[in-house]
């Protein structure tokens, strides 16, 4: 005998909130104004954040102050501890303690310069990879944790952290490496493991709800990325973005922005700490040896 059953006549509403919680938060991005920087804070901005901006001077003046709305720009060189500090003091004057700090900001694989071996790789370019990408990243991390020390003596802008967390940002270049320039591979190495895992340790000693993740994103459809496969050509696209790529495709800037804000999300990754978000498309390895190459 088969038994119906019927939805309830009065259905109570689902108490299981799936807004962001961002409001009102103050998010600081370095390198907000580069490529990827610039979608992440519209990103902020659109779920309500209070958005600081700290770039470098050339790239800050470029941005109308009559389009800013909702953020502000902050010049800065994150290589330079009494630079950073400086804008983080700033910021924190204007808004307020830093509580969600995206730690984006480095040089570009495709601004450097690349060789076909280590051999001929230039030693100041190493040391300038990295003094901004690792040393840079670590000054971002240290003066944003300090801020967070410094509010927790007062009672009440402590009473006030919300989704307090650290995001850095990584590359699947850190995971696969690059031949041609093995310093940006191993200064995101650095920055998504060594640094990464030992902040993941000392955040949550300064303040046990405080979080730190990284994201690593792929060959990002950015309108540089578009302009060097036009200028590389098909077979180059096709060894970055889809020969080890499960989803054969370069991620979307706006599916790197929106991990971000999952990540900063208190609601949507609270039990999140100490890992690597990969938005590469299912990335599994790099080409080595093109057809004809490996024959002896």
């Amino acid at each position: 005998m088969s038994q119906e059953t019927s939805a309830p006549s009065n259905p109570q509403p689902s108490s299981f909130d799936l807004s962001l919680g961002l409001e009102d938060i103050h998010v600081l991005i370095t390198g907000g104004c580069g490529l990827i920087g610039r979608v992440v804070a519209d990103a902020f901005l659109a779920a309500g954040s209070i958005v600081s901006v700290v770039d470098l001077p050339e790239a800050t003046s470029r941005i109308p102050v009559n389009k800013l709305g909702n953020l502000r720009l902050y010049p800065a060189d994150i290589s330079q501890a009494e630079s950073i500090d400086a804008a983080f003091t700033e910021t924190e004057k204007d808004s307020g303690p830093v509580e969600v700090c995206i730690a984006l900001a480095s040089i570009d694989l495709s601004s450097l310069p690349q060789t076909e071996s280590i051999c001929d790789a230039d030693p100041a370019v190493w040391q300038n990879v990295f003094n901004v990408n690792i040393n840079g990243t670590f000054l971002t991390a240290q003066r944003w944790l300090r801020g967070i020390r410094s509010a927790l003596q007062n009672p009440v802008k402590a009473a006030k952290l919300r989704n307090v967390n650290l995001i850095l940002m990584g590359s699947q270049s850190g995971t696969f490496g690059v031949r041609t320039m093995a310093a940006y591979a191993a200064g995101k190495a650095a920055v998504q493991y060594g640094l990464l895992r030992s902040l993941a340790k000392d955040v949550p000693k300064i303040y046990r709800k405080a979080r730190v993740n990284a994201v690593a994103p792929g060959a990002v459809d950015t309108s540089r990325f578009k302009e060097e496969c036009e200028r590389y050509g098909k077979e180059w696209r096709w060894e970055e973005c889809e020969a080890t790529v499960g989803m054969a495709k370069p991620p979307a800037v706006k599916d790197v922005a929106r991990t971000f804000v999952f990540l900063a999300s208190e609601r949507f990754s609270g039990s999140t700490h100490g890992q690597v978000l990969s938005v590469d498309g299912g990335k599994i390895g790099s080409v080595v040896w093109k057809p004809g190459e490996a024959d002896e």
